[in-house]
């Protein structure tokens, strides 16, 4: 009977064994890091998008209220123009606030619905790639004044 040193014997790898558990535990430890700021940076996107939300809904409650005001101003500034104690220019003046007021509530809604995309995806709503919010990807094509249309009882 003829004895074979097998190579694969504990006795013989002098140490080896020891340098992959301590090579395994290594890549254990920085596979859980990288993990840890994985989770992390998630948080942060899913805190800073509930954070823009919210300041976003703030500013539309207060542009409401900025639009409310500058409409019953219009009205008091056109029934003076028909009492004769106001001239036009007061009347365009308070229509141009007005109109600004609106345009920036309008701005304010978009920004809404903006970070609410941002929110879902910072959940994981499916998106892959950057999302692209400097390009409107549907413009008004009528550039004139847009009038609010009144119903009649006619």
């Amino acid at each position: 009977m003829v004895f074979r040193a097998q190579p694969d014997v504990p006795i013989f790898q002098g140490g080896q064994l020891k340098a992959a558990v301590g090579v395994a535990k290594a890549e254990r430890d920085q596979h859980f890091f990288i993990y840890q700021s994985t989770v992390l940076n998630a948080l942060e996107d899913v805190q800073n998008a509930i954070v823009s939300l919210n300041k976003s809904r703030a500013r539309a409650a207060s542009l409401a209220e900025s639009v409310s005001g500058y409409r019953l101003a219009a009205k008091y500034s056109r029934d003076l123009l028909a009492a004769g104690e106001s001239d036009l220019f007061d009347v365009l003046d308070a229509d141009r606030s007005l109109y600004s007021a609106q345009e920036q509530l309008i701005q304010a809604n978009a920004d809404i619905a903006t970070n609410y995309v941002s929110l879902n995806k910072a959940l994981g709503g499916g998106w892959s790639g950057p999302i692209d919010v400097t390009v409107p990807r549907v413009e008004d094509g009528f550039v004139g004044p847009h009038l609010a249309m009144r119903k009649t009882g006619r």
